[in-house]
């Protein structure tokens, strides 16, 4: 089938085939991208949702935090940020509405959301950061705040809140695993249709590839045969022709081209025959002619090739005879003026070596300055590099300094804040022994009271024995007391004790961190009138730098000039030598000339 159709359309069906198939494997993999693509969104979209989930449970966090530290210490800087925070809260909320609006189910969660967040803080956080802000001058505040029913309805509100939020993120992280492994299933499918289609398209590709080069190498290998034979020497060779393509027709024409050749070659052999006569009578007066003797005669005529060839021959043999005998007469002026310019140029050429030995001279005295020049250019450069060097470097040092002048500064405040805290603990240690003394003074009293009441149960008799029981039992648990008082006292004074020592430690750490403040200071001016000196050195290297360069240049110029000149010096010497040797090849040839020349005879 494929003999009958021409090479063009065996072409375009095999790559047809090809491209066919990859437009197959190409649409498939193409269904299978889109579908990775749209898994891959709904990938994002679960992690955005479950981002905006995470900030939402971290600003509620962060609220929380900020109003408990409110709480404690009732300082306003606490709560400074919660509005932000509240604003932060609603928009991540709104954010995640829009993120679900594709999921009923998580839309509604975060829908249910947006009132709790609202309700928590309109009905609990700022009802409760007004009442911390009522108690503000309140003895402790802070176990009042613990108690309020408020606080516990906040905590109730941010359970619910946490609850949604959970409840959202675990539905989305089940979506996440679905997707996941729906995923993995488009990968492992894209994969399976690329090496698939892959195989099969190599595999067409070669079977399509054998049955093109059988069909085009066949009627090639014919054609190169029937060449070869024929190159041998066998004219009755003709192609075999197989095929109605392109290359049948060229067997066609081939076997056309063969036979008119072989009808040629007979047609010639007998036309050289006849040239064969001419052209040796020819040759007879040729040879007289290459050994000298031009009294031969052309005696072949005609319209023909050898005809024409036997009248030019014989124009030629009188033109070189009158030539031949001009050459000789300007034979003898050549020889005469070709040793007049000798001379000439031998004294020129004298005169052009002098030139070019001075020249060289010259210019190795102009490459050692600029080498010297060179290198002291270079000395300049290393120390204008040194000098940028130690510039930025106590440059650097002095920041470094300056920087742990501030960390110093730092370690001085931390310090004595924590003096502060420390002398804040004395004090409440201080206020806690005068509470003890309170308590152990109450203990004695009720210790008083009881042994009192013990006397009375014993005046009473039978009817107050059960009164002395209880009175004894109040007097051991006042022992009790004062003994517990007495172990909280004596540990007080201990932490007392310990807090003192730690205050004059601080005090001491203090004083030396001021000390070696001021030393770094003191070391941080010295450097600055270290690079003050070594700066006004930069701009004098420079100057010198450039003064050096300039002399660089020059020399380099000089030498540029020298070599040019020692260049053209040597060119004109050669040029010299060069008419010199010309003059001499003049010379000889003039001499060759004549010696040839007198060989001729002209005359019959």
């Amino acid at each position: 089938m494929l003999n009958n159709l021409s090479i063009k359309k065996k072409l375009y069906a095999g790559f047809g085939a090809i491209l066919v198939i990859l437009l197959v494997l190409l649409a498939t993999a193409y269904d299978n991208f889109i579908r990775l693509s749209e898994a891959n969104r709904l990938d994002k979209h679960t992690m955005e949702v479950m981002l905006e989930a995470d900030r939402i449970e971290n600003i509620a966090l962060e609220i929380q935090a900020a109003a408990r530290g409110y709480f404690l210490h009732g300082k306003e800087a606490d709560v400074a940020n919660i509005p932000q925070l509240e604003r932060s809260l609603q928009g991540h909320v709104a954010k995640a509405i829009a993120l679900t609006a594709d999921n009923p189910l998580q839309n509604s969660r975060f829908r249910q959301l947006e009132p709790m967040t609202r309700d928590w803080i309109n009905d609990h956080l700022q009802k409760l950061l007004a009442q911390r802000r009522a108690l503000a001058d309140a003895p402790y505040p802070a176990d009042q705040m613990a108690r309020s029913e408020l606080l516990k309805g906040a905590f109730l509100a941010i359970d619910n809140m946490n609850q949604v939020i959970d409840a959202a993120s675990a539905e989305e992280a089940r979506l996440s695993g679905l997707r996941a492994n729906n995923t993995a299933q488009l990968r492992d499918t894209m994969l399976l249709v690329l090496a698939g289609g892959g195989a099969l398209c190599i595999v067409l590709a070669a079977g399509i590839a054998y049955l093109l080069v059988n069909a085009l190498t066949t009627p090639l290998n014919q054609l190169t045969h029937t060449v070869s034979r024929i190159a041998a020497g066998d004219q009755s060779a003709r192609v075999q022709i197989t095929s109605s393509d392109e290359l049948g027709q060229v067997g066609y024409a081939f076997n056309d081209m063969a036979q008119a050749i072989q009808d040629n070659l007979q047609r010639e052999i007998s036309a050289a025959n006849t040239l064969r006569t001419k052209v040796d009578a020819l040759l007879v007066t040729v040879s007289q002619a290459a050994s000298g003797d031009l009294t031969g005669k052309v005696s072949v005529g005609g319209d023909d090739a050898i005809g024409r060839l036997g009248h030019g021959l014989a124009t030629m043999f009188d033109n070189l005879r009158t030539l031949i005998y001009n050459v000789q007469k300007a034979g003898i002026q050549v020889t005469t003026s070709a040793t007049e310019i000798a001379a000439s140029a031998k004294q020129q050429e004298a005169t052009g070596v002098e030139q070019a030995q001075t020249s060289v001279e010259i210019l190795s005295t102009t490459k050692e300055i600029a080498s010297n020049t060179q290198q002291l250019l270079k000395t300049m450069e290393d120390a204008t590099a040194v000098a940028d060097y130690t510039t930025s470097a106590t440059a650097e040092a002095q920041d470094n300094l300056q920087r742990m002048d501030q960390t110093m500064q730092h370690m001085v405040s931390a310090t004595d804040s924590i003096n502060a805290k420390l002398a804040a603990l004395s004090e409440k240690a201080s206020n806690i022994n005068s509470v003890l003394a309170t308590i152990t003074k109450v203990a004695d009293q009720t210790n008083i009271l009881s042994l009192n009441a013990a006397i009375e149960a014993e005046k009473a008799g039978e009817a107050g024995r059960g009164f002395s029981v209880v009175a004894t039992e109040i007097r051991r648990l006042a022992d009790q007391t004062s003994v517990s008082t007495w172990d909280i006292e004596q540990m007080l004074k201990e932490m007392q004790s310990a807090v003192s020592a730690s205050v004059m430690g601080m005090d001491k750490f203090s004083e030396e961190i001021r000390r070696s403040v001021t030393e770094v200071r003191r070391v941080v001016e010295q450097l600055s009138g270290v690079m003050g000196q070594v700066q006004t050195l930069a701009p004098q290297f420079d100057v010198v730098l450039q003064g050096m360069q300039s002399q660089a240049v020059g020399a380099q110029q000089i030498t540029e000039t020298m070599m040019q000149l020692n260049d053209a010096t040597q060119q004109t010497v050669d040029s010299l030598k060069s008419t010199s040797e010309a003059v001499r090849q003049l010379q000889f040839a003039a001499g060759d000339l004549q010696s040839s020349v007198t060989s001729f005879a002209v005359n019959a």
